[in-house]
């Protein structure tokens, strides 16, 4: 019975009108199926807990009297993704990924009979039929089939029938052919229709404005059993032992007959089931466990990293200054002004800085040519952004005050050949590196760069390939897969010895003396006897077993769907597909979209560019070595919906638009994305710093009733906070920030000012304000904030979120005119920011904090007002609009800011409401230099926070509620009462 109503849901939601509808909250059918499912696990929680045997999960921040609130937040969030996408009832993965079965006492769910099969596409009466029938059969996995057969034959029957193809690429072709012969009219759409198999590509199939109206879905019959493939099929490969191995104890085979083009071999995965192949690394993975899923297979540290300043303070700047308003926010030129920000002499203007240092990032290519790096402006600012070049003082020749070394990259490192808890010796091993790929953390863990190795000295040093920009400058090749170069030590800059540039763990790729575990392979395209391939099996000994096929990737794109504004791509449904082996795009070149910390790839498996009304519905995309979904530049209405992503490279999706310079009024941006009712997991398996959604340069889109999990970093970000108008809402989103910290389960920057028409229609640096709301966002692991709104981020309605071990809510360097109102938070740990930690704000910019339940059961302190920057307790405080509006002696503008939140009718619970603070109050003159910081503010009791500063009218502190009443509160935020 539960597995009819699920595939009855399933067909309900197939058709694209129905894809792109919200939901609004979870459906009735949805909540019904997840109480039919959790009922029995809260009986077995209950008791388990009563027992006493409950235990916290991994990444949780409760403390142990805290186990049995800890297993109830996770059945509920279950329960919440079931309700959200019932159709893939009853989600194992998220099962196991919340630990249930094994800290919480709950039997784990039998796996469906029938595995989750994507509903059939309707095909209009009208639809031309190219069917193609894949050369490479799944075993056990039909062709296909008897019900594919009869629909065929009733196709032909029905003269729908254009042809039997026997590779997709065939297919796109007649397409075309037809269309080009007059015979297809405008009342024919044409469907490419899969039948049951893998379907390798011979080349990216590129959609052109030519191809619009087109569909690409599995036939009848074969949903969930079709397969597209960016790679090549190595056929019956002829294994023997290899004589190059060293060691041979090693069991390594070799193979050279391999597909006449294969020149490069960016992966291997195996054909079924579907597995990534570990490329030969050092550290090696546990073989039972794989590369994909080892979160701790990285070397600590090396001697010293090479750095050269020769690039420094060459970067051309472009500079606005948007700060003097008249009476009509119009500078005195007539055009749209700023002086909103705190962060007075940076957020109120524009910079941006071409070449220089920035030049490592070359991926920024646009309509209006390079699109540059906010790192290397005269005016980058935030979080670890260090723009003085310490290298003098002002007046001194060398320096430089206006151009970031938070560009400075390395390029190479010393290594000492006798450390081994560094792993020198094996350094000192590699005898012909060049090619190998370094993989390195930044120092505070944010993301990791790749550098391609030209060279190696086994005395002590390696050397990373260079290239050269067209401004002579040589840049290392690689590391620009993060958005900023590497955290400095000033006090180093000329020392020969100790580290200048400062970074974390990191691992070595693609070397032959790192072949020496289970499951590795390495390839060598220049060995003198021809391109040969090696593998260790994952076996003691003997030869690859011959009933594994192995696939060579090759193709990074799979699908492109690209035109222009003027002529865009528009109407294409993609539909019932599994997307697999796209190839790794770490080493090809990434830009800097904004001015958040993301790098981001121009490139997806799926990458959609100047198109509308584009849909990719009811897909699997895993193992990609990429990012799954790009939309980039002009878009509109591009719909993701009902797919599932996982094991993905990079990013699951991604957006990036085009500026010229900071003015988008030209629209060449990603509008109206709609992502909706995807299963997001295991992602981030290269570059780390990675989303499922990553938004920079795009507006107004619809994030909804997604379940998200597993994840090295925040689950969706926003890399700027161009135009706005994105909502949000009614996700469940939890296990990020696994492998890194500083971060929020989900993340915002707004460092640039950016010109658009979204807020009002005309010209303005204000955006439209973004909702994020009834959301269940678990900020576990490395994760602080369910919503972490850092540097500058700006215009966000945060509302009616059930934020379950996280920090509430942060508005820190600058950031302003937003709400967080109605939330029910649970705080779980004490970090110092609890319930509340803001910077100042400027007078008529300020924030409302209104109508929330932040619950501090290992607290007595709500939070930080002002961040020990300014003066006094009263918030939002008094205003002193007798100044100008900006004033040039004041440079931060600390004079003119103050608490700017408006509190109201919160409920704070603490573990003694009686010893209950608030920290407030610099007790120095921020007109002078200096900041007092948190360690120089005073601490008010709650009464006197209340009654003698005026704060929280309406607002009470009281003792910890039970967990029912919690569990209460946030089901009645997130649709489940």
């Amino acid at each position: 019975r539960m597995a009819s109503r699920i595939l009855a849901l399933a067909v309900g939601l197939a058709a694209t009108a129905a894809a792109r509808a919200a939901t609004s909250q979870p459906t009735s059918e949805g909540v019904a199926i997840a109480r039919e499912i959790t009922a029995p696990m809260w009986n077995q929680l209950e008791h388990h807990c009563r027992s006493g045997s409950c235990l916290l999960a991994k990444g949780s921040k409760l403390s142990t009297p805290s186990n049995t609130t800890d297993c109830k937040g996770r059945l509920l969030a279950y329960q919440f993704g079931l309700s959200l996408i019932p159709a893939r009832a009853p989600q194992l993965e998220s099962f196991d990924a919340l630990e249930l079965a094994t800290t919480c006492g709950v039997t784990r769910p039998h796996a469906p009979a029938t595995p989750y099969t994507p509903p059939a596409v309707q095909l209009g009466v009208e639809t031309l039929i190219f069917y193609v029938v894949p050369s490479v059969q799944v075993p056990n996995n039909g062709a296909a089939g008897p019900e594919g057969q009869l629909w065929m034959q009733r196709m032909e029957t029905q003269r729908r029938l254009a042809g039997v193809f026997n590779t997709v690429n065939a297919a796109l072709d007649a397409v075309r052919t037809t269309r080009r012969a007059g015979t297809l009219s405008s009342t024919q759409p044409p469907a490419i229709v899969l039948a049951a198999g893998v379907h390798f590509l011979n080349s990216t199939l590129d959609l052109t404005p030519a191809d619009s109206g087109l569909t690409i879905t599995a036939a009848p019959g074969a949903e969930g059993k079709v397969s597209v493939s960016g790679g090549v099929l190595l056929k019956d490969p002829i294994w023997k032992r290899s004589p190059r191995a060293s060691n041979a104890s090693l069991n390594i085979w070799e193979t050279r007959t391999l597909p006449s083009h294969l020149r490069t071999l960016p992966g291997l995965t195996t054909l079924t089931p579907h597995r990534r192949v570990t490329r030969a690394r050092e550290p090696s993975a546990d073989p039972a466990q794989g590369a994909e899923t080892c979160t701790d297979c990285w070397h600590n540290g090396v001697k010293r990293w090479h750095n050269d300043m020769a690039c420094v303070g060459k970067a051309a700047v472009v500079y606005k200054d948007l700060r003097d308003c008249d009476d009509s926010n119009r500078l005195p030129d007539g055009s749209p002004c700023k002086n909103d920000s705190a962060m007075w002499d940076t957020y109120n203007t524009y910079s941006n800085g071409h070449g220089g240092c920035c030049g490592a990032w070359p991926g920024d290519d646009s309509p209006y040519g390079p699109m540059g790096n906010y790192f290397c402006g005269n005016a980058s600012a935030g979080g670890w952004v260090g723009f003085n070049d310490p290298r003098g003082n002002p007046g001194d020749p060398n320096y430089n005050g206006s151009q970031g070394l938070s560009a400075q990259l390395p390029y190479g490192f010393d290594f000492d050949p006798t450390n081994a808890k560094e792993a020198g010796p094996f350094l000192a091993s590699m005898k012909d590196p060049k090619g190998a790929i370094m993989h390195v953390w930044r120092a505070q863990g944010w993301f990791v760069n790749m550098f391609e190795v030209a060279s190696s000295d086994p005395t002590g040093s390696v050397k990373f390939d260079t290239w050269t920009a067209s401004d002579g400058i040589e840049h290392p090749k690689g590391g620009w897969q993060g958005g900023r170069g590497w955290q400095i030590n000033a006090s180093a800059i000329n020392s020969t010895t100790d580290n200048y540039l400062l970074a974390g763990k990191w691992m070595i790729e693609n070397v032959w003396e790192a072949l020496d575990a289970p499951n590795e392979w390495f390839f060598d395209p220049e060995w003198p006897e021809g391109p040969t391939l090696y593998l260790i099996p994952n076996a003691t000994s003997g030869p690859p077993p011959s009933d594994i096929d192995l696939v060579a990737v090759q193709l990074e794109t799979l699908i492109s769907v690209k035109g222009s504004k003027a002529s865009p791509v528009h109407d294409v449904l993609i539909s019932g597909i599994t997307f697999r082996d796209a190839a790794d795009i770490t080493m090809r070149p990434w830009g800097v979209p904004s001015g958040g910390d993301w790098g981001l790839y121009r490139g997806g498996a799926i990458f959609v560019e100047g198109a509308e009304d584009v849909t990719v519905q009811h897909c699997t995309l895993t193992r990609l070595d990429g990012n799954g979904v790009f939309v980039s530049g002009y878009t509109r209405n591009i719909t993701i919906a009902d797919n599932e992503f996982s094991w993905i490279g990079d990013s699951p999706a991604a957006s990036w638009g085009y500026t010229r310079e900071n003015d988008g009024m030209d629209g060449l941006q990603p509008r109206g994305t709609v992502l909706l009712r995807n299963y997001v997991h295991e992602w981030g398996h290269y570059e780390k710093q990675s989303s499922f959604w990553s938004e920079a340069k795009a507006c107004l889109s619809h994030v909804e009733a997604n379940v998200v999990f597993n994840a090295p970093r925040a689950g969706i970000n926003f890399n700027d906070g161009f135009g706005g108008g994105t909502n949000v809402t009614h996700n469940l989103i939890y296990n990020q920030c696994r492998e890194s910290g500083d971060h929020g389960a989900m993340n915002a920057w707004d460092r640039t000012a950016y010109l658009s028409d979204v807020h009002s229609g005309e010209a303005s640096y204000v955006a439209k304000m973004n909702t994020v709301s009834n959301n269940f966002i678990i900020a576990n692991y490395g994760a602080s904030q369910g919503f972490d709104t850092d540097d500058g981020s700006s215009w966000y309605d945060i509302k009616d979120n059930f934020f379950f071990e996280a920090d509430a809510w942060k508005m820190d360097y600058g950031g302003h005119d937003s709400k967080f109102t109605g939330n029910v938070v649970y705080h779980g740990h004490n970090d110092g920011q609890n319930c509340v930690n803001t910077w100042p704000f400027l007078p008529n910019h300020g924030a409302v904090y209104s109508g929330n339940k932040c619950i501090l059961p290992r607290s007595t302190n709500i939070g930080n007002v002002g961040d020990g920057i300014i003066m006094g307790c009263s918030c939002p405080g008094p205003t002193r609009e007798h100044l100008r509006p900006w004033n040039p002696i004041y440079t931060t503008d600390t004079w003119r800011a103050e608490c700017g939140i408006a509190f109201s009718d919160n409920e704070y619970f603490t573990k003694d409401p009686s010893a209950t603070t608030v920290n407030c109050n610099c007790t120095m003159d921020p007109q002078f230099p200096g900041s007092c910081g948190r360690n120089h503010t005073t601490q008010p009791t709650f009464s006197e926070w209340q009654h003698t500063f005026g704060n929280d009218e309406g607002s009470t502190l009281q003792g910890l509620p039970s967990d029912d009443q919690l569990l209460q509160w946030a089901r009645e935020k997130i649709g489940l009462e």
